[in-house]
């Protein structure tokens, strides 16, 4: 359990608040790129860390993120004109660039330099994949942009979404970090009766799909195994399956919120980051690559569809206002939970705990190693910036070859040699 003052430092992002600094020193996603398609389309709200902003896409294809208060009279600039290579205000006419600065001020005489001595507050971004990343902190600790395996790819192998959640940004990473939930909440009853079960693929390597489900259905104990990287960290649940062999699922961590839930070799690379929008509420970033080719029309829509689960009203499916559409004969003869779709599951359970869980409360197990670790590092660095001492920043050279990996081992084999970026160059002697 944490005290109540952990867990306020731990849950609140907002302007000056420690946390929110330190994730202010990273590049995080703000917005998609189709929110703003086009040179001079409409600009769109975007709310980040606690701030109220506005994206917008000039006439040249660069993309601004300005306060979306206008420093005249602070009318939002929602509403504004996005014209000739500038956001103009419909008050008064007060124009700004994609830096932040006044360049037309039209209510001024002709002979005044006013606006030469107006500046709104503008943040750099990158886009990339799909996604619109933006640098919230001071201009000279800005770090240069991720270096992830999948952004040395052509956009077009990227897919980027986002999912909009009713609680706080923390109980989604400890979610995602929860490597023993997902032999209850994400499983289907016939999983738990696979025991039977045996393709020929419970042997070192790679599992197939369908043992990996039934290894995951019926070794529900995993032990967890942690180890610190230069990256940030990773640790491993191990399984022990039918043939005594152990079962890796190893998840990686880039600081400070870059999760990488560990995969099949066969499946697509990717990651995923749950993005605050304020204290309150946060957005469910997944980024996912294609090595070998790019996403095809028909991908990109399912992927849509199936992340969204959206009405034709733009509305999503399923919520907290209808407890995500719980089936309770479904859950006494299909599935564990009742809820239909993982990330419905894990939205469920995570808004149960209420707006921002009160760690006070809990009772943590030996399976909750990971979670523990994350809270430990996430407020250290919290606290370190407090001192004035810069927040790690993983090396771009070490980013580029981190991946998550599942793979069965030797049932005496030494799991931290496996996977991407493995073995002494990650800080072990092998």
């Amino acid at each position: 359990m944490l005290t109540h003052e952990d867990n306020e430092l731990l849950c609140r992002v907002g302007p000056g608040t420690p946390m929110g600094n330190l994730f202010r020193r990273y590049w995080i996603p703000a917005l998609l790129s189709d929110e703003i398609p086009e040179p001079d389309s409409p600009p769109v709200r975007v709310k980040l860390l606690g701030e109220e902003m506005v994206a917008f896409r000039d006439t040249n294809g660069n993309v601004g993120l300005l306060d979306n208060n206008c420093p005249h009279r602070r009318a939002s600039l929602f509403f504004g004109r996005n014209e000739e290579c500038g956001l103009r205000c419909v008050y008064h006419g007060w124009k700004f660039d994609v830096n932040g600065d006044c360049v037309d001020m039209p209510s001024e005489p002709a002979e005044s330099n006013f606006k030469d001595k107006v500046k709104i507050t503008a943040y750099p971004t990158v886009e990339r994949g799909g996604a619109v990343f933006a640098y919230m902190g001071p201009r000279e600790k800005q770090p240069p942009f991720w270096n992830f395996e999948m952004f040395t790819l052509a956009d077009n192998h990227i897919f980027a979404g986002r999912t909009r959640a009713y609680c706080n940004y923390m109980q989604a990473i400890e979610g995602n970090i929860d490597s023993s939930h997902i032999s209850y909440l994400h499983r289907n009853l016939a999983d738990l009766k696979m025991t039977d079960f045996d393709d020929g693929t419970d042997v070192p390597g790679f599992p197939s799909a369908k043992m990996s489900t039934k290894i995951r259905g019926t070794s529900r104990t995993p032990s967890l195994e942690l180890q610190e990287t230069p990256y940030g960290w990773r640790y491993a649940g191990i399984r022990i399956t039918a043939n005594g062999h152990q079962h890796l699922r190893i998840t990686t961590n880039v600081f400070p919120i870059f999760n990488m839930v560990s995969r099949l070799p066969d499946q697509d690379i990717g990651f995923s980051l749950f993005v605050p929008l304020d204290d309150e509420n946060h957005w469910r970033w997944n980024f996912s690559g294609k090595l070998d080719r790019p996403y095809t029309t028909e991908e990109r829509e399912t992927r849509t569809s199936q992340r969204g689960e959206l009405d034709e009203n733009g509305k999503p499916l399923r919520g907290p206002w209808n407890d995500y559409l719980l089936d309770r004969e479904a859950q006494r003869t299909v599935s564990y939970s009742g809820v239909t779709g993982v990330q419905a599951q894990d939205m469920a359970v995570q808004d149960s705990m209420g707006i921002i869980a009160d760690r006070t409360e809990e009772h943590l197990g030996t399976t909750d190693q990971a979670v523990i670790h994350n809270r430990k590092v996430l407020l250290k660095a919290a606290r370190d910036l407090m001192e004035g001492i810069d927040p790690p920043m993983p090396d771009p050279s070490i980013v580029v070859k981190v991946r998550s990996h599942e793979e069965i081992i030797p049932g005496d084999a030494d799991w931290r040699l496996y996977g991407a970026y493995a073995g002494e160059d990650a800080g072990i002697k092998v």
